[in-house]
């Protein structure tokens, strides 16, 4: 059957989400999108949005409505990412252009729900969330730039071993409570950011990273083993690896820097003197240096934070 092309037809903006393309059709042709969906022979459910929601579509008639290739069409789709654990696609509008929504609104581009994409593609401002951080820090979002090209190689290259641990990364926090595992592509600015970071030290020195965040902690370590059994050996090396870490530098705290008060405060406590300067130690020489010159790193800068005057 010969469709009519629609007599208003906006051009698709360059990535522009098929979803958007389809919202600004109806609007220009005074009517909903759901009605539009039924006329185009989409259904009259979920306006299509991946590519592996176009599986029963009539191409004749979507391609002589719209006057667009079945090529061009599927090009506005979003990946199929079901395959991966990761949830790098997210399915909702968790970021946006402000210059680009201003300029055309209601329209969304595809890389906008992508978890790396940061910057707009089409003016190069930065993309806003719908919860924005009052402050970060430049060294968490150096890493979350780290985050950010580790996840674009891992899923562009099709490599399923670091994806494999990015996922690990995500259940990870899910376990600490630190995140879930759609936090990639969270609307929070701060949540994704941490996410990100994660993600950047997982795909360098994933051990180190967890020794970090296990230290003292047992009631987490119990967690992950109940959690991952299958990662049994890797956990009890981040464990054994936080404990070597408490122990040396809180053993260098204690002969050199007994407890005591000044004005009135206590120095801070072992264990968070230790993690400052660990995190410290990873900034300054990377997180894919050596264990130990990281450990020695660690015992200088504890052993200069020491110097309070009575």
């Amino acid at each position: 059957m010969t469709v009519r092309s629609l007599p208003f037809r906006p051009p698709p903006v360059r990535d522009e989400l098929l979803s958007s393309w389809i919202g600004r059709l109806a609007k220009a042709n005074h009517c909903s999108a759901e009605e539009l969906c039924g006329y185009l022979g989409l259904g009259q459910g979920r306006v299509p949005e991946r590519i592996n929601d176009l599986g029963q579509v009539d191409w004749a008639r979507l391609c002589s409505a719209v006057q667009l290739t079945q090529h061009e069409i599927a090009a506005m789709t979003l990946p199929d990412a079901t395959h991966h654990g990761v949830q790098y696609v997210s399915r909702h509008d968790f970021q946006y252009c402000p210059r680009c929504v201003e300029k055309i609104p209601d329209l969304v581009l595809r890389h906008w729900r992508l978890a790396w994409s940061i910057t707009c593609e089409t003016c190069g401002l930065a993309l806003a969330t719908n919860y924005p951080a009052k402050y970060v820090s430049g060294r968490l979002r150096g890493r979350a730039l780290r985050g950010v090209e580790a996840l674009k190689t891992a899923v562009a290259t099709n490599n399923l071993a670091r994806l494999r641990r990015v996922d690990l990364t995500m259940h990870l926090m899910a376990v600490l409570e630190i995140a879930n595992l759609r936090a990639l592509t969270s609307g929070n600015e701060r949540e994704r950011l941490m996410a990100l970071a994660a993600v950047g030290v997982s795909v360098t020195r994933p051990v180190l990273g967890a020794a970090i965040i296990l230290r003292g902690n047992e009631r987490m370590v119990f967690e992950l083993r109940r959690a991952f059994p299958q990662h049994r050996r890797v956990i009890e090396q981040a464990r054994g690896l936080s404990q070597d870490l408490g122990q040396r530098l809180s053993g260098r705290w204690k002969t050199e820097y007994p407890t005591r008060k000044t004005h009135g405060t206590s120095r801070p406590g072992a264990s968070v003197s230790a993690l400052k300067a660990a995190r410290q130690a990873i900034s300054e020489l990377g997180a894919g240096a050596n264990g130990g010159a990281l450990l020695t790193r660690a015992d200088a800068i504890w052993k200069s934070s020491g110097d309070v005057k009575s």
